[in-house]
């Protein structure tokens, strides 16, 4: 019994998943904290007594997100494995990694939407959430870098891997207008975008 008490989620985990779904989906300014906390089914007083203002919790929610994605694909690019085809001795090149997050991200764009769509509407928002946002990736992209090259220019990389994450979230919001007008999913159009930030990507790492 103790064992099976000990994996529910914290009353603080709880909120966070419920508002990063909320802010994903209905944006921060239609979600309300008392729309969240019957939700998840406690009382506003004890989301106050986690995060004392809305403000506090989208912080909060901003730094789970970011927690989140840089542990999915930094995973991502340390099992990275060489193209098919071409074996390395010396294991996958940086243009390996750099698919593998890539495609790490595309995925995430499918599985775990809401963490693409957060990022998107703090950006929407702006400071004090968009600031915040982008402090919490700073570390991130650092540990990436490293993942991805150690002995490259790692603030050349760093400006790289921005530009990417941006032209990430840019292809997810596309996706999801041609979803709005009722465009079916085109697989022909994502291969498309794939291939071309991936090429983007090696000729700015060349």
């Amino acid at each position: 019994m103790a064992a099976a008490l000990s994996d529910k989620p914290s009353t603080r985990a709880r909120i966070l998943d419920a508002a990063l779904g909320a802010f994903a989906d209905r944006g921060v300014d239609a979600t309300s904290l008392d729309s969240l906390a019957v939700e998840i089914g406690i009382r506003k007083q004890t989301i106050l007594y986690w995060f004392p203002s809305k403000e506090q919790l989208l912080l909060g929610v901003v730094d789970h997100a970011v927690g989140e994605l840089g542990s999915r694909l930094s995973e991502a690019a340390v099992a990275a494995r060489p193209a098919r085809g071409r074996r390395s001795a010396s294991g996958p090149t940086l243009e390996d990694r750099l698919v593998a997050v890539v495609d790490a991200t595309f995925r995430l764009g499918t599985t775990h939407p809401e963490l693409l769509a957060v990022v998107r509407e703090v950006t929407r928002v702006g400071p004090p959430a968009s600031t915040h946002l982008a402090a919490a990736v700073e570390p991130l992209v650092d540990a990436a870098a490293a993942a991805l090259d150690p002995g490259s220019d790692r603030e050349h990389l760093r400006r790289v891997l921005l530009a990417a994450g941006a032209r990430v979230v840019g292809i997810a919001t596309e996706a999801e207008v041609r979803a709005d007008l009722g465009l079916a999913p085109d697989l022909t159009w994502l291969r498309a975008r794939r291939r071309a930030l991936i090429d983007s990507l090696t000729t700015l790492v060349a």
